[in-house]
């Protein structure tokens, strides 16, 4: 999960600044503001700082980007800093040199060497002060609130249809208030915009834009974003928010698989690509729609445009420039599309499987 705010972007200038360093003192190649140049060629290297309870630092080959762990904002000295960044940016040298392929092989340790780098730049483990790694007051309240958020929604699939569109409705209560609070307060701490890849894939499809419409009723802005050979679907929020959205995302990766299987035994003649398309179109629009009904009942007109400015606010924030993300499903069937509307208008998030972890934290 990326972090924005104030405090982090001069963070991350300082990281810049070490990197910099680096790479033109000990590396005797040339960096200028975010481009590494290496044999005649200009190679980005993006420098994001992320939440993760099991990485301290990453190179993502695909997206040229170089992520250091928040933790490392208040635990680490400069000297530790720059062997984290060493390690990664022999990473980064290993891709160019090697291919993807090298993780921390006989070939990373020559990389390390070939700069005067020893063990403690080449070690995959690193050891962190774990002063500030207690739970936060806000960390509770994110754990405490999407608790109960994933247990109404699991409520909402039950076979009582009022219990089922009580526990909706009482989730997005939750979420609306939650969101109105965050959009009203006058507290003068620095708020943190947070960013998830909720889904990755080689190629975009209807069923992702179809999740991605979803989403939206979740109080966070979706967004595509491409790599090298791969795009990513992200959001863009609160904490609560954005952690919720990547519960969803990942629910309905499998569901609507599932859902247009079951669609196909009831009706037959609904086959092709044309239709399968049409019926994710038709999800995605009886779900928003059901749920666009529900929050104009819980909520203002006035209360809901200023929750849009805010999430608008958070979206430029990390994205100054973006535009609408569409694709055409090609041609129209209308029976599927039909048919899909009503399934999303009984569309209903099931609990899913979280990947809990209690590694160590890796340098990778």
């Amino acid at each position: 999960m990326f972090l924005y705010n104030e405090t982090i972007s001069a963070y991350i200038s300082r990281v810049r600044l070490l990197t910099k360093e680096i790479v033109n003192q000990e590396m005797q190649l040339k960096m200028d503001r975010a481009r590494i140049h290496y044999k005649g060629i200009m190679y980005p290297l993006n420098i994001v700082v992320f939440e993760d309870n099991t990485r301290l630092g990453y190179f993502d080959s695909r997206s040229y980007e170089l992520g250091l762990s928040k933790k490392l904002m208040y635990t680490a000295k400069d000297e530790v800093l720059k062997n984290i960044l060493r390690h990664e940016l022999a990473h980064f040298m290993c891709y160019l040199v090697y291919g993807p392929q090298v993780l921390h092989g006989e070939e990373f340790h020559e990389m390390c060497k070939r700069f005067g780098w020893g063990q403690d730049v080449y070690a995959a483990y690193a050891n962190i002060e774990a002063e500030n790694l207690k739970v936060s007051d806000d960390n509770e309240k994110t754990e405490k609130l999407l608790a109960k958020l994933k247990k109404l929604l699991a409520l909402a699939s039950s076979d009582n249809i009022h219990e089922r569109e009580l526990a909706t409705l009482k989730a997005n209560q939750l979420l609306l208030e939650h969101n109105l609070d965050l959009t009203h307060a006058t507290s003068s701490k620095e708020e943190t915009v947070y960013v998830k890849r909720v889904l990755e894939s080689t190629r975009k499809s209807v069923k992702h834009v179809a999740i991605y419409e979803i989403l939206k009723t979740f109080f966070v802005s979706p967004v595509f974003n491409h790599g090298r050979g791969v795009f990513y679907l992200e959001v863009i929020g609160d904490k609560t928010s954005v952690e919720l959205a990547d519960y969803v995302a990942n629910f309905l990766d499998h569901e609507l698989e599932v859902i247009w299987k079951e669609t196909q035994k009831e009706n037959k003649r609904l086959k092709g690509l044309a239709a399968k398309n049409s019926f994710y179109n038709g999800v995605a629009k009886g779900y928003v729609e059901k749920i666009q009904q529900q929050k104009s009942t819980l909520a203002t007109s006035t209360d809901l445009v200023a929750i849009e400015k805010n999430l608008q606010k958070n979206l430029r924030i990390v994205y100054p420039r973006i535009g609408h993300s569409s694709l055409s499903g090609g041609r129209h069937d209308v029976d599927a599309h039909n048919a899909g509307k009503v399934k999303g208008g009984n569309l209903s998030i099931k609990p899913g499987i979280s990947s809990g972890s209690s590694r160590p934290y890796l340098l990778s």
